[in-house]
């Protein structure tokens, strides 16, 4: 079973998770990258407001594991999204609970 890192924007509080998911709240995008880079399994990325940035986009594009975006608003499926396009698969529109589904995914290795 892979380990699971979920990096979500400060004051979002996660469902709860099964034992050995990391939570990890970063602000800006130079914290999300950090976070990114130093991954070693797969990832939930709430990327928040910052879903057009390039510096994100591309540390999820040499992350090794699968990252999977959970946008905890609606998304009409056409906005474009840098970081969108380089994760793995989106999750949008089911809130909080995206989180919980995104990591019940990656830990059954999809």
């Amino acid at each position: 079973m892979a380990a699971v890192l979920v990096i979500l924007p400060p004051g979002v509080t996660p469902p709860p998770l099964p034992d050995g998911v990391e939570v990890r709240a970063c602000a800006t995008a130079t914290e999300v990258t950090a976070a990114l880079d130093a991954a070693t399994g797969d990832i939930v990325l709430g990327a928040g407001g910052l879903a057009g940035d390039a510096a994100i986009a591309n540390a999820v594009g040499a992350v090794a594991g699968t990252v999977i975006q959970v946008d905890l608003e609606s998304w009409d499926g056409e906005t474009h999204s840098l970081v969108s396009a380089a994760c793995s698969g989106v999750i949008a529109g089911f809130g909080t609970a995206g989180i919980a589904a995104a990591v019940a995914l990656l830990r059954e290795g999809a």
